[in-house]
């Protein structure tokens, strides 16, 4: 993790000094400088951009053996279900119940986890209320292409990896890059996974990531995510994760909204101080990504060319 020690009141104090001393921090609501400044961190941290002091690496194993638990007592209250059983599901995954036999009509019933503990867990059905009974059965995940990760943080993948594994010592023999998708969808077939996408994420922040196919057998697979912004609920925190280097690229976007909002005319002046700055730090970007961010926060500013052409020329030095 590269040093944060700025903080947004850092970057408020020199906005007020080159804006006639107006402070940008009205009332309780801390507006207009919460949200100025809550807009530039994401715009620094959001897709186009990956940054090296932003990542993180995630690991699972495929397994191509479905998660399953002993069902030990069902309870049904206001259309929500209630199965107590020993598990290691995840909230979001999809499992059938069968051998059931007191609450018989959830037999072959499929059903999607709602909430989730070690010893029990929840999930939507319309049935009338059927009290708390003892009960035997199985409850097992329908798909082996899902794995869960607790990863509040998590904005988007980068890149990810799964390993062939020689079978005698369990260890990775070659690497294959997985292509990533955003939506997958289940499949029948089974062999080495090619594709990876988040699936679902919980309240809790854990992240249900899905493979497609189903892994014929365990593979290793290595995730390299870019994390989130972090909310802004205070001007004395500081702008980590993003290092102090990067200091004179979230100042003048902050200075640009706050010239914006005033209807100063040097508002321009500052937006292209932060897009030229920004593009020529960002690394490995395509012209259709510039063009994306351009286009996206240009539009917010009323368009400006000049940007561009500084962080180009920037870039090619």
């Amino acid at each position: 993790m590269a040093l944060s020690t700025k903080t947004i009141q850092d970057t408020i104090e020199w906005a007020k000094r080159l804006s006639f001393n107006r402070n940008p921090v009205i009332g309780n609501s801390l507006e207009p400088a919460l949200s100025s400044a809550t807009m530039v961190m994401q715009t620094i941290m959001s897709p186009p951009f990956d940054w090296w002091w932003n990542n993180k690496e995630l690991v699972f194993t495929c397994d191509p053996n479905p998660l399953s638990a002993i069902i030990t007592n069902v309870a049904i209250t206001s259309n929500v279900g209630t199965i107590l059983a020993v598990n290691t599901f995840a909230v979001g995954e999809v499992v059938t119940l069968s051998g059931l036999t007191t609450a018989t009509f959830l037999e072959d019933q499929i059903i999607r986890i709602d909430t989730v503990s070690p010893t029990q867990f929840t999930f939507e059905f319309r049935h009338p209320d059927y009290t708390s009974a003892a009960d035997t059965g199985t409850a097992e995940d329908i798909t082996t292409q899902d794995y869960t990760i607790p990863t509040p943080e998590f904005s988007h993948i980068e890149h990810a990896s799964i390993a062939e594994v020689d079978p005698t010592t369990g260890v990775p023999t070659k690497w294959h890059d997985l292509t990533v998708r955003n939506n997958l969808a289940l499949d029948n077939t089974s062999s080495r996974p090619q594709f990876v996408g988040p699936h679902v994420q919980d309240a809790d922040g854990n992240t249900t990531f899905r493979v497609l196919p189903s892994p014929d057998k365990k593979y290793p697979v290595s995730i390299h995510i870019q994390k989130a912004a972090p909310e802004v609920t205070s001007m004395n925190q500081t702008w980590a994760p993003i290092p102090d280097f990067m200091s004179y690229i979230y100042n003048w976007g902050f200075m640009a909204l706050m010239w914006h909002f005033a209807d100063d005319p040097r508002a321009m002046y500052a937006n292209d101080k932060f897009v030229s700055g920004i593009l020529a730090r960002a690394e490995g970007l395509t012209e259709e990504e510039r063009n994306i961010f351009l286009n996206n926060w240009n539009n917010l500013m009323s368009g400006s060319p000049m940007g561009a052409q500084m962080g180009t020329a920037a870039r090619a030095k």
